[in-house]
C-alpha cells in the first residue's frame, strides 16, 4: 500500500526547453542587475570592467544559453505543429473512411472457388502455351 501512495504523490518535472529558457532568462536578469549595480555603471567608464567581471561572465554565459534554449524551443514548436498537422490530416482521412454516412464501404471481391478439374485444365493450357512459344523461338 505505501508504494501506491508514493506513486500517487510523486510529481515528475519536465526538462523541456521552456524551463531552460526561463532559467537562462533569470540568469540574464541577474547578470544585468549585477552590471547595473557595478562599478562600470557607477563610474560611467569601461575602464572598470575587471571589477564587474563576474556579472559580465554571468551575462555572457546565460545570454548564450538563452539564445540556444530559445532556438530549441522554436524548433520543438515547429516539429510539434508539423506533427499535429499530420495527425489531424490522418484523423480526417480516417473519419472519411470510417464514416458510414458517406456511402457504402468498399468491399473486397469474393475469392473464386475453382474445382480441381478447372485448375488442372488451366495449368495444362499454360504448359502447352509455354512449349509452343519455346518451339517458335528455336
Amino acid at each position: 500500500m505505501p508504494d501506491q501512495a508514493q506513486k500517487q504523490s510523486s510529481v515528475e518535472l519536465s526538462n523541456g526547453p521552456e524551463y531552460r529558457v526561463l532559467a537562462n532568462l533569470f540568469g540574464v536578469l541577474l547578470g544585468c542587475a549585477g552590471l547595473l549595480a557595478g562599478t562600470m555603471v557607477h563610474e560611467r567608464s569601461l575602464d572598470y570592467w575587471q571589477h564587474d567581471l563576474v556579472p559580465i561572465l554571468i551575462l555572457l554565459i546565460t545570454g548564450r544559453g538563452l539564445l540556444k534554449s530559445s532556438m530549441d524551443l522554436m524548433r520543438e514548436d515547429m516539429v510539434y505543429l508539423e506533427k499535429k498537422k499530420a495527425v489531424d490530416s490522418f484523423l480526417a482521412k480516417q473519419s472519411e473512411v470510417l464514416n458510414p454516412e458517406l456511402g457504402e464501404m468498399p468491399k473486397l471481391a469474393a475469392k473464386a472457388n475453382y474445382t480441381e478439374a478447372e485448375v488442372l485444365e488451366a495449368v495444362s493450357k499454360r504448359i502447352e502455351e509455354q512449349r509452343s512459344k519455346a518451339a517458335k523461338n528455336f
